[in-house]
C-alpha cells in the first residue's frame, strides 16, 4: 500500500457514520499494510482524571476496548505523554524495563513496541500503539505511523465519555 492509498482508505472511512470505529480501523488497516503491526491498539486519553482509556483495539478478546489504566501505573506511559516522544522497545529486555504487564504482551507472542503520541493544539489526545516481533520496530517507521495516526484525527477528537468503571 502506499502512503496516498492509506490516506486515501482513511478519508473514505470519514464519510461513515460508525465513527470512530471506521476511521480506527481503516487506520489499523493501513498501518498494518505500511509497517506491520501484530497489535495495535489506541489509548485515548483523558488527563484530568489521569487516566488512559483503550478506545480500539484489534485483538479485543485479549485487549478489549474500554479498559482502563491509570497514567501514574504505567511509567512508559507517563514518559510519553510527559514528554511527548514517540518510544521504541526493540527487545524482551526493554519491555521488562517499561511495562508491568510485560508478561501480557508476550504472550501476544510479541516483543516489540511502538508507541506514538496523538496531538491536537499542543495536546496528547491519544497514543496508537504496535506490537510486534523482537526488533521490528525501527526509527524509520516513526514518521509512517505518526502521519497515518494524525490522518485519523477526526476519530481521536470524537472521543466518548470516560466510562466510570473501577480500575483495576
Amino acid at each position: 500500500m502506499k502512503m496516498s492509498h492509506a490516506w486515501l482508505a482513511i478519508a473514505d472511512a470519514h464519510r461513515h457514520t460508525d465513527q470512530p470505529g471506521a476511521t480506527l480501523r481503516a487506520m489499523d488497516e493501513a498501518i498494518d499494510a505500511l509497517v506491520g503491526r501484530t497489535l495495535l491498539t489506541v489509548l485515548t486519553v483523558y488527563p484530568d482524571d489521569g487516566v488512559v482509556e483503550r478506545s480500539y483495539s484489534n485483538l479485543t478478546a485479549r485487549y478489549p476496548v474500554g479498559g482502563l489504566k491509570r497514567i501514574c501505573d504505567t511509567p512508559r506511559l507517563r514518559g510519553v505523554l510527559e514528554t511527548g516522544e514517540v518510544f521504541i522497545a526493540q527487545t524482551r529486555e526493554d519491555i521488562i524495563a517499561n511495562y508491568p504487564d510485560a508478561e501480557t504482551i508476550f504472550a501476544t507472542g510479541c516483543s516489540s513496541v511502538l508507541n506514538v503520541p496523538v496531538f491536537w493544539r499542543e495536546q496528547i489526545v491519544a497514543t496508537v500503539n504496535l506490537l510486534h516481533t523482537e526488533g521490528f520496530y525501527e526509527p524509520v517507521h516513526i514518521p509512517i505511523v505518526r502521519s497515518v495516526a494524525q490522518a485519523a484525527l477526526p476519530a481521536f477528537l470524537e472521543r466518548l465519555p470516560l466510562q466510570r468503571q473501577a480500575l483495576s
